[in-house]
């Protein structure tokens, strides 16, 4: 049992050392790993401070270069107002003289202006007010020659429709005329035939009734046909009487139509009458209208070129008063600054010394700006590479990122 006893303890004997070398390894390479993974933190952490850094260097450069152009621009005020000052001051004598000369012309010329305007509009005003009572004098005169006028055009149209009627009744009776002698023809016609068709059947009858007898037919048979003859010559007579009935009758009708036609010609040309005196008297009173029409119409146009004559006129005396005014307003204006400067030297000495206050400021505001520009320039430079890490580390972690996702 000792024999196997140390059969068995001897492995645990034997894998002591190989344990211990493997432990040794694996902490070995963790304090590595532990390494790299303190210089990659800190290579990390001294990126981003450098981009921290870079950022804060560029935003005080930015500022001290918005302060300095603040500073410009203040400058730049104080300095025009100066010269202004200094101008005005130079010569001032001349601006007074200069001004005060202008200002009084200009004075004159508003007054002068401001009376012609008032002149010309009072004008304005009464023919304006002459021009609408000769309008109404004018609508009074002419009304009464209007109305005649429309009472004359009025007849004209009557006179007209009754033309028209005329000649409609004239077109009937035409119509009537030609129907009734259409009819009388027709019915001589008729009868004429009737006429002849009776004659036709004498005739047969008497050669008959003449046969008969030349043959010494029966008198039974010549009587009759002497009867026959008898008949057809009553009946001819009968149609021949016809004849004369039948063209009396629509000769008559005929005549009556005719009677009727004439008369229908007669209320036409009667009427043409009437219309030529209707359309004579309407042209004579709208010629004298249009003529009293014209003269008004002239009278008016003449008064409103008056009105609009004076209206222009003072149109303009409005424009030369307002260029008058603005004239002297300018001219005022800058007596009235040239008057305020020569009366406060003080504010031109405060000027002076602020511009060369000014002036050192920006100086020493230019230096700060290029102290600035010249640090954020090194320290661009001195941590370029550690930026760059940077931006290379974050490049992988978002490649490692889409990798993860596109595998998943």
């Amino acid at each position: 049992m000792a024999d196997d006893r140390d059969k068995h303890e001897e492995p645990v004997a034997d894998e002591g050392p190989v344990a211990k070398t493997d432990e040794t390894r694996g902490r070995t390479a963790l304090s590595a790993a532990r390494g790299a993974a303190g210089a990659a933190a800190l290579t990390l952490h001294g990126g981003l401070s450098a981009v921290r850094d870079v950022h804060a260097a560029s935003r005080e450069h930015a500022g001290a270069r918005s302060k300095l152009r603040e500073l410009e621009d203040a400058l730049a005020d104080d300095e025009r107002v100066l010269e202004r000052r200094d101008d005005i001051e130079r010569d001032y004598e001349g601006i007074v003289t200069e001004q005060s000369a202008i200002v009084e012309e200009a004075s004159k010329e508003v007054s002068s202006q401001r009376r012609q305007v008032e002149s010309l509009e009072a004008q304005v005003e009464q023919l304006t007010g002459e021009l609408e009572r000769l309008r109404s004098d004018h609508e009074q005169e002419l009304r009464p020659h209007k109305r005649d006028v429309d009472d004359a055009r009025s007849r004209m149209d009557d006179a007209n429709g009754v033309v028209a009627e005329a000649r409609r009744a004239v077109r009937g009776a035409q119509g009537q005329v030609k129907i009734a002698t259409d009819h009388r023809e027709q019915g001589i016609s008729a009868a004429n035939r009737a006429l002849d068709s009776s004659q036709a059947r004498l005739r047969k009858a008497q050669d008959e009734l003449d046969r008969a007898q030349e043959k010494h037919a029966e008198a039974r048979a010549i009587s009759k046909l002497h009867d026959e003859v008898v008949g057809e010559l009553a009946r001819v007579e009968s149609a021949r009487a016809e004849v004369g009935t039948v063209s009396s009758d629509a000769q008559a009708k005929v005549d009556a139509a005719g009677a009727h036609l004439w008369t229908q010609n007669r209320s036409l040309e009667e009427a043409k009458s009437e219309q030529e005196a209707a359309k004579e008297g309407y042209e004579t009173l709208k010629s004298a209208y249009d003529e009293l029409l014209a003269q008004a119409q002239s009278a008016e146009k003449d008064l409103e070129g008056r009105v609009s004559s004076l209206q222009a006129q003072a149109n303009d005396a409005k424009a030369a008063h307002d260029e008058a005014a603005e004239k002297h307003d300018q001219a005022q204006a800058l007596l009235d600054e040239a008057t305020s400067v020569h009366a406060t030297p003080e504010e031109t000495a405060r000027l002076r010394a602020s511009v060369a206050e000014g002036r050192a400021a920006v100086a020493a505001q230019e230096k700060v700006v290029g102290a600035l520009a010249d640090d954020e320039r090194a320290l661009r430079s001195t941590t370029r590479a550690q930026r760059l890490i940077l931006i290379a580390v974050a490049a992988s972690a978002v490649a490692l990122v889409a990798l993860l996702v596109w595998w998943l």
